[in-house]
Formats: C-alpha cells, structure tokens, sequence
C-alpha cells in the first residue's frame, strides 16, 4: 500500500509540472505568433514516464556511468523525436524551449525515484494547481484561444493533488524530519462539520458549472451589459460636466479677439532656422511612471523605516558558578539513590493512599511489561479498553477456584473503582480480593 502511495504522488507531481510548462510554453508562443499554438503533449508525457522508469530499473545496478549515459541517451533520442514531430521548420526558439523543458521534466521524474516525494510538495502542487489555473484561464479567455483540454488537465490536477494530501493526511510511516502529530479531539462540532461539508461539496460543484458553455455564454453576456452600462453612465456623466462647463460665461477679451481679425505674426529673420522638439507621447507616460516607482519606493522605505521592530531580550549579567567534583557525585549519587528507595517503595501496598491506586499500578507495570505503556494523553478507560482489545479471545474467560471470570469484566470493574476512588474518596468500590484475583490472571496473559 505505501508503494501505491508513493507512485500516486509521484504521478500528481510529474502531471503537475507537465501542465505547467506545457501550458506556459502554449501561452508565450501564442502570444510571439498572436495565434493559438496547442501542439501535441505527447513527448513532454513520455520524457516524464521514461525518466521514472529507467532510474527506477538502474537505480539497482548501482552503476554510475551506466546510469549516466542510460539517461543521456533516452532523452537525445526524445528530444530528437519530438523536434522531427511537433517544432514546426525555422522554429528554433520554440524548439530550444521545448527541449528545455522535455530535460526538466526528464531530470524532475528522475529524481522522483531517489528521493520520495513529501507531503509539503504535494501541498504546494496543489496550491500552484489553483493559481496557474487562474492565470492560464484569464489569459486564454482574454485571447479567445479555446482548448478541450485545458479545463479538463488542470481540474484532474487539482483534485488529484487534493486527493494526495487527503490520503497522506494519516501516514505516520511518512513522517519526516522526525516529527510527530498528535491530533486530539476536544468537544463536539455541533453544526459546523455540517456547514462545512456542505461548503466543502457545493463550492466545487458550482466552480463546475461554471464551466458549462451555456453558463459561460451567459456570465460573459452579463459582464458585457454591465460593462456597456458602465461606458454608458461614464459617458453621460462627462456630458452633464460638458454642458455645465458652458453655461459658465466668456471673458470679454476672448470675446473681442474673436470678432477680431487675425493677424499675421511677424517672424524675426532667422527664426525659420529653429527646430522645435517635441518629446514623444511614450516618453512622458515612461517618466511619470518612473516617477510614481520612486515615490512608491520612498513611501516603503519610510514605513519600513518606521516599523516597530520587537527587540529580543538580551541578559546584561551572566554568572556562571563553578561546583566541585565531589559535590556533584554526592548530589547524583544521592538522587540515584532516592530514586531507588522510590521506587522500592511504590512495590508495595501500603505505600499508597488507597490500595485501589496499587492494584492499578501492577496493571500499569503488566502493561508496559507486554508492549502496551500507558501513553501521556491517554486516560485510565482508554487504557484500559485497549488492553481489553488486545486480549486474546481464548483468555478472555477463565476459571479460579471453580468460578469463572471475565477479564474485561475485572478490568472495567477495577478503572470505575480507580476513577471513583480519584475523583469520590467516599465512592463504594469492590471487594479487595477481586483485585488481587485480577492481578493473579494477567500474570498467565499474554496479549497479541
């Protein structure tokens, strides 16, 4: 099952960055040619599944040149392969990024077999899943360049990927670093797993229906009209400030000019020598923009300036006090020696407050004895149930004295006495030799 896993993740992350470089090297052609460019995937599919299948048979040979020249001439041959099928004649840069990225994928599905893929690289696969998605789809729909699969690719992506971390979710044989996760339930949900299952269930199913040609025709129709309403009310509003502009009056000089004829400007000799330069439209628009950038710049180093920063706490004495040898031996050698009396001392009943706490003290140590300590966060009925369910079933009943005995039965028994002994100093509890009768048949058992 862990082999499943491992090559199912391994299939998220080669599909992923499959679609990724297929799509942006679709996007950036296109927009070289202004003209749609979907070429054929396949090379890019089989540079992926060969790079995983070759070091996955010589990564057993543990031969580096064989290794080194296996994979040096899988992917010639693949690159030369697809320059004959999909680069079109004269196409260099297209075909010299098409090679570029038929070797990464190479080289990333190569590695895949020597180093497993985790947990956070599924993770950010699918956050990159979503984000690309995005911008593929907005630049492609912008362009008017439809393709069949494009929606297709990348939503088997996304679910793909979310699907990995869902079941990689309970791994405990995947944990990395060394790390462990305890997740612990507190309370009850109430309504919100409903609402969130409900979110977690229609929020897709909508996206989806997004994608149906008629929805789609019908959102685009609708963003068009609210866009020409925009325009429309945009218009009218520049109208209104029009006529208002004109029933401000004329100053009368403008006004005498006007009936005034024209005269000729006198033009010194000389004058018609001079060039008059006029600074292009672009380069005004580039200075004020360079302009906006440096005042945007001064603004966040201002702020950045400004910030509080939290200054960390730095100790103004340090003290450091030497101690003799001997009196470090007789310290430890005096706590060995306590901890000894201690536990000495915890083998025998009177040492306890109540002699229910001994009795549940030996299953303690007769469960840790078999392989089943006690965990920190585990409560004395947890405990105590998981005995119970690693008992085998042939020593669940057994006889004493002509009687017979149930031992989940005993042990149920001794946990409400415990608890109630814990929590009521004044609860009633069994008879004693009940406890020693269940001491006395754990000693013969042994669990699975």
């Amino acid at each position: 099952m862990e082999r499943v896993k491992d090559i199912y993740k391994s299939f998220i992350m080669m599909f992923s960055e499959i679609i990724w470089i297929y799509y942006a090297i679709v996007m950036f052609t296109s927009i070289e040619w202004d003209q749609p460019v979907f070429f054929d995937l396949t090379w890019l599919v089989v540079s992926g599944v060969m790079g995983y299948i070759l070091n996955a048979l010589l990564a057993k040979r543990n031969n580096h040149a064989l290794l080194f020249a296996g994979n040096l001439l899988v992917i010639g041959l693949i690159i030369i392969q697809n320059w004959r099928n999909v680069v079109p004649e004269g196409a260099w840069v297209f075909g010299l990024w098409l090679s570029i990225g038929l070797s990464f994928i190479f080289i990333r599905s190569a590695r895949l077999v020597h180093q497993k893929p985790t947990r956070p690289e599924i993770l950010h696969r699918f956050e990159a899943n979503v984000i690309l998605y995005i911008i593929f789809a907005l630049v492609f729909t912008v362009r008017d360049w439809s393709n069949e699969t494009f929606h297709l690719s990348f939503i088997f992506a996304i679910i793909s990927s979310l699907t990995g971390m869902i079941l990689t979710l309970h791994n405990h044989a995947d944990a990395e670093g060394g790390q462990k996760i305890q997740v612990m339930k507190v309370g009850q949900s109430g309504w919100f797993a409903g609402v969130a299952t409900a979110l977690l269930v229609f929020i897709p199913l909508f996206s989806l229906t997004l994608l149906l040609p008629a929805v789609n025709r019908t959102l685009y129709s609708l963003g068009m009209g609210v866009w020409e309403g925009l325009k429309w009310l945009a218009l009218k509003v520049v109208s209104f400030l029009v006529w208002l502009a004109g029933l401000l009056p004329e100053p009368e000089n403008m006004g005498e000019n006007r009936h005034s004829a024209p005269e000729q400007p006198v033009i010194p000799p000389g004058a018609g020598e001079e060039t008059f330069v006029s600074i292009p439209y672009v380069w005004i628009m580039a200075g004020i923009a360079i302009l906006l950038i440096v005042i945007a710049i001064w603004v966040v180093s201002k702020l950045i300036k400004n910030r509080q920063i939290p200054r960390s706490m730095l100790p103004k004495h340090i003290m450091v006090t030497k101690e003799s040898w001997w009196a470090n031996f007789k310290r430890n050698l005096n706590s060995y020696f306590q901890c000894l009396k201690l536990r000495w001392r915890m083998r025998f009943p009177y040492y306890y407050y109540q002699p229910i706490y001994w009795y549940y003290h030996q299953v303690l140590r007769w469960g840790k004895k078999n392989g089943f300590p006690k965990e920190k966060w585990e409560t004395s009925r947890e405990y105590v149930q998981r005995i119970i369910d690693h008992i085998p079933a042939e020593e669940n009943s057994l006889s004493c004295k002509g009687q017979n005995y149930r031992l989940p039965e005993l042990l149920k028994r001794l946990n409400r006495d415990y608890q109630a002994t814990y929590y009521g100093p004044k609860a009633q509890i069994s008879e004693e030799t009940e406890y020693k009768l269940l001491i006395k048949l754990l000693r013969s058992t042994h669990l699975n």
